[in-house]
Order: C-alpha cells, then sequence, then structure tokens
C-alpha cells in the first residue's frame, strides 16, 4: 500500500487557517482570562513545586537561592535570601507580588519578589527513579540516568558537560526515546496480544488494537514526566502520524508537522516560548526536509547522512541561544548514532539490576578536558538562514547547499 500526499485545496488551506487561528485565540483569550485572576490582588497566594533550587552569589558575594516554582497554571522565579533547604519536587505555599508581571511574560514564566514562602510538603521520590539511582554509587551516573528515563533536571556541572560535547538533545527526552519505548512495547505486547487474539477476537486489527495500547501507556509516561515540551510535541505528532497513516495518507510531510505545531499551540499556547519545544519542531523540519529531497538514497547512507545533516543544520538556531561550542561537538553525530543501541541497552541493563556497568566509562567520558570557545549567531544571520530553511523546501538545489550555508556561521 503506497501512501499518497495531503492535498488541500486553497480555499480549504485558508478555512483551514482561519478555523486554527480562532481556536487559539480562544485559547489565548483563556490564558488572559487566568492572569488576569492571578494578578486581580497585588498579592497572590499559591501552592507550587519545586523545579530547581540553587546558590548564587551577588555583587557582593553574599548568597542567595533561585527558586524555579510549578503552579497549576504557570512557572515562574523567585529568590530567597535564606536557605530554606529545599530539594526538587518538595510542595511550598507562597507568596508573591503580582504588579510588575505582564501577559506576555505570564506566558513565557516570570519572576516575582516573594513576601513568604513555607514548605508544605517534602518530596517523597518516586519508587521507579529510586531503582533506578539505587543502582549507582556515581552520583553524575544517578543524574545522567534519571534525566534519560524521567526527565528530571541535573545540575549545573553535568548541563556543561552535555552541552560541551553537544548532546544535550540526547539526554533530553525527545521523539527519539518515545520511537524506542514504543518499539519496545510492541516487541514485548504482540505475542500476548496474538495469543488472546487468536481464541477470542480474530476479526480485530492487531496493529490498531496494539497502537491504542501503546498510546495510552506512552500518554501516561508522558504525563508522568511532567509533559516536557520535546515529548509532548512527539507524543501528539506521532497520534496524528498514526491516524494519517491507517487512512493511507503520507505522514513524513511538512503537513503533518504543521498540523502537529497548531495542535500543540492551541492546547498549550505557552509552549510557543519554550526553547525546547522551538529546537524539537526545528530538529523534525530538518529531518523532513532531508528525506523529502535525498530518501531515494541508499538506505544505509541515508542513516549515515541524516544525523550529520541534522546536526549542522541546528547549528544556527542553537547558537542563536547558547553560545558554547567546542570541537569535541563534531563528534555529535556520532555519539547520536552510539546513542540508538546504548538507551535501550542501558534500559535493558537497569531492568535486569546491572544499570551500572557503564558508569567507569561515563566517568572517564564526562572528565575529559573539553576546551570551550564562543559563537552566537547573528539576528539577521539567523533570519536570513530560517528564510532559506523555507525555501528549501521547494528548491532541491539550496537545500544541497544550507549545511554550507549553515557552516559560514563559523566564519562571521
Amino acid at each position: 500500500m503506497t501512501s499518497v500526499p495531503l492535498f488541500i485545496t486553497k480555499k480549504e488551506f485558508f478555512y483551514t487557517l482561519f478555523v486554527v487561528a480562532l481556536l487559539f485565540f480562544s485559547s489565548l483569550s483563556y490564558e488572559f482570562y487566568k492572569y488576569k485572576k492571578v494578578t486581580t490582588y497585588s498579592l497572590h497566594v499559591t501552592d507550587a513545586k519545586v523545579l530547581k533550587y540553587y546558590p548564587k552569589k551577588n555583587k557582593n558575594d553574599k548568597v542567595y537561592h533561585v527558586l524555579k516554582l510549578k503552579s497549576q497554571d504557570f512557572t515562574f522565579y523567585t529568590v530567597s535570601w535564606k536557605d530554606r533547604n529545599l530539594t526538587r519536587g518538595d510542595t511550598v505555599k507562597i507568596g508573591f507580588f503580582t504588579n510588575k508581571i505582564d501577559f506576555i511574560n505570564y506566558l513565557k514564566g516570570f519572576y516575582a519578589t516573594t513576601k513568604f514562602l513555607h514548605v508544605k510538603n517534602k518530596y517523597k521520590q518516586n519508587s521507579l527513579i529510586s531503582f533506578v539511582e539505587n543502582q549507582h554509587k556515581n552520583e553524575l551516573a544517578k543524574e545522567l540516568y534519571s534525566a534519560l528515563y524521567f526527565a528530571t533536571p541535573i545540575s549545573k556541572k553535568l548541563r556543561e558537560n552535555i552541552s560541551q560535547w553537544g548532546i544535550a538533545h540526547l539526554v533530553a527526552i525527545s521523539g527519539f526515546h518515545l520511537g524506542i519505548l514504543s518499539g519496545i512495547l510492541f516487541f514485548l505486547l504482540k505475542p500476548l496480544y496474538t495469543f488472546f487474539q487468536d481464541k477470542y477476537f480474530p476479526y480485530r486489527n492487531s496493529y490498531a488494537d496494539l497502537a491504542f495500547i501503546v498510546f495510552v501507556i506512552l500518554g501516561t509516561y508522558t504525563y508522568f514526566i511532567d509533559m516536557t515540551p520535546s515529548v509532548l510535541r512527539a507524543y501528539v505528532m506521532s497520534i496524528i502520524g498514526f491516524l494519517l497513516f491507517s487512512r493511507n495518507i503520507k505522514i513524513i510531510s511538512f503537513g503533518t508537522l504543521f498540523i502537529t505545531v497548531c495542535a500543540i499551540l492551541i492546547l498549550f499556547p505557552k509552549l510557543m516560548f519554550s526553547i525546547a519545544f522551538l529546537f524539537s519542531v526545528a530538529g523534525v523540519f530538518y529531518i523532513f526536509l532531508f528525506l523529502y529531497h535525498f530518501s531515494g538514497l541508499n538506505k544505509a547512507l541515508v542513516f549515515i547522512l541524516l544525523h550529520f545533516w541534522v546536526y549542522l543544520l541546528m547549528l544556527p538556531i542553537v547558537h542563536y541561544v547558547f553560545d558554547v561550542f567546542s570541537l569535541y561537538q563534531l563528534f555529535s553525530p556520532l555519539l547520536s548514532m552510539f546513542f540508538i543501541v546504548f538507551y535501550p541497552l542501558s534500559l535493558a541493563l537497569h531492568v535486569i539490576q546491572f544499570g551500572d556497568i557503564f558508569d567507569h566509562f561515563l566517568s572517564w567520558f564526562f572528565s575529559l578536558h573539553v576546551e570551550v570557545n564562543s559563537i552566537s549567531t547573528p539576528f539577521w544571520f539567523l533570519g536570513c538562514y530560517i528564510v532559506s530553511s523555507l525555501v528549501a523546501i521547494r528548491v532541491r538545489l539550496i537545500a544541497i547547499f544550507l549545511p554550507l550555508l549553515a557552516l559560514i556561521l563559523f566564519f562571521i
């Protein structure tokens, strides 16, 4: 069965845009309503979950603590001049002043001056996270695997090491991780389902039923890890992709990506300010761009070139936000290919409680001295690059030279 592209007329396209705009405006209006409720009074009191808590020093070397907190409807930052001995996951009751919070900052995540803060509940670590962390004596390994499987925050030291190697996309749970998990679930559930299908319901479509079960499990997992932007994008896109595929419509298309982005922003408009979400969308766009123009190449060659292609084409976008660069980042595509084996293998080893096998290697890997340089993308270059990327959808020649355009960044 050959998939067919998703074609719509210009009239249908503009109708779709109108409906999307209307739904997005409605969603944004609801967010504005919640914003007005928060800022009705100059002091707002709420319960919030601690996402981050770390010390910093001011110009006078006086130590204070930065908190990133998440309430039911919004995320915000504040500081405490007193060490409250908080950990991630603690619940606090906090009162903060609202007079300087505007709507845009409410959507992005704002800073607020605190009136009071009391610890309400101390965090009790999830048994699954404890099961993984208890297999490691090395603190770095504990952090790494906990982040890989449960999207837990990592320390500044580990974040710097990851950035220096250019592998932040491997640690942040994304579509790749969900793809592996869905494959494992299909592999484990298929024999069990087939046994019952043969005996009781041979008329059922096994792939549709198994897909539904897997989506329910992955949806629960996505909720469990606080619906991180990259995972949310991947999860919604996988559902849309399956629905299109089941109707014999081509799923690797820019239309699929557009529909996914619109659906997510309608449901979660705050994500339009999420760097992780934007990076995730850009990464998928460049994957689709490569497959759109070069999928006819040898499959092994496609597999290798795709990793280098995405790495190179993401450089100008990543370095507009982060200016850290090292020569070791050039190994990022190779590490990405290695990770395809490492991730499921490490997951299996943790299941049988041999998760510490790679700990010595990880300690050695992150102890390597990495010389760091600073490279940032000028705004004008980013604008030209994004326009070129969009034009490359239609013009294959531009797509061919797009990696060279990305490399110009190093000579600006």
